[in-house]
């Protein structure tokens, strides 16, 4: 392969680094997924002391 080919090669494996790490952070985010912000807070918290829980 010539010196053309190879800095091609490099050019597609570089772009393709760089958007595996940019598709990988977008969807990463926790504050930018979908409905998870929502799930946030339909969680009831649990309490840290179970003595003080009313039984059901």
């Amino acid at each position: 392969m010539n010196p053309r080919n190879w800095t091609a090669l490099a050019l597609v494996a570089l772009a393709v680094v760089v958007i595996f790490f940019a598709l990988r952070e977008t969807h990463s985010d926790p504050e930018n997924a979908p409905g998870r912000s929502a799930g946030k807070e339909t969680i009831k918290q649990i309490p840290s002391n179970p003595d003080t829980v009313t039984p059901r």
